[in-house]
């Protein structure tokens, strides 16, 4: 989604990929060096879950978002920031110029999302939650 009036900025946009089967494939094909997950202080948006990291974070991807809710749950090794808009300038430019220290950070997230949402890791986990 792009906010409204950033269109005329956007050096890259991709639309919606509606076929679910080919979203994988497509959100891998970005090949991103940095994913910013910025969610407006909303209601609505900390009832979300955190899926947007653990897409990212599958991918090796290093993140910077917002500090909200789903962005906390399970502590995840990402930088989150204040809506503040020199923060998250700030906070892309330091990463930009350090692209081994953002290959760490994607990969600690990667390492995060393997211990904590794998199913083969939290099988017991599921089973006591799901079975009598």
């Amino acid at each position: 989604m792009m906010p409204e009036g950033l269109d005329p900025r956007a050096v890259e946009f991709h639309d919606y990929v509606r076929d679910f089967a080919a979203y994988p494939a497509k959100l891998a094909s970005l090949d991103l060096d940095l994913a910013v997950a910025p969610l407006e202080q909303h209601p609505f948006n900390e009832a979300k879950s955190n899926l947007r990291l653990l897409e990212y974070g599958a991918l090796g991807w290093p993140v910077i978002c917002t500090d909200i809710f789903p962005y906390r749950t399970d502590d995840p090794p990402v930088t989150r920031l204040a809506n503040e808009t020199a923060q998250w300038i700030e906070a892309i430019l330091e990463r930009a110029a350090e692209p081994d220290a953002l290959a760490s950070e994607g990969d600690a997230l990667r390492a995060w999302v393997q211990r904590h949402y794998l199913l083969e890791n939290r099988l017991d986990d599921w089973l006591a939650a799901l079975l009598p």
